[in-house]
């Protein structure tokens, strides 16, 4: 699907895959800390049964990160692509 795609951020990838499963994915800011010059924050995103974090120098950094893990996750599960059938011999 990433590949599929390479224009679409990973948000607006999580955020399709949610629609096609009828479950939104929701961000949490966990943590923002840091100096002003140097701030971190920590993301989560939830999805279904699904919760990953992501951090990063900037909030849509650490949102983007959160996506990037489920969708890593998700992938590996297979969850993302559909299976195709298979031909007959």
């Amino acid at each position: 699907m990433l590949a599929a795609n390479p224009g679409k951020t990973p948000i607006s990838l999580l955020q399709e895959y949610g629609t096609r499963i009828g479950k939104t994915p929701g961000y949490d800011l966990l943590k923002a800390e840091g100096q002003a010059h140097q701030p971190n924050f920590t993301f989560r995103v939830t999805v279904g049964d699904i919760s990953c974090t992501g951090q990063g120098p900037s909030k849509k950094a650490a949102k983007h990160k959160a996506a990037e893990v489920a969708l890593k996750l998700l992938k590996g599960g297979d969850m993302l692509e559909p299976t195709a059938p298979e031909e007959p011999r």
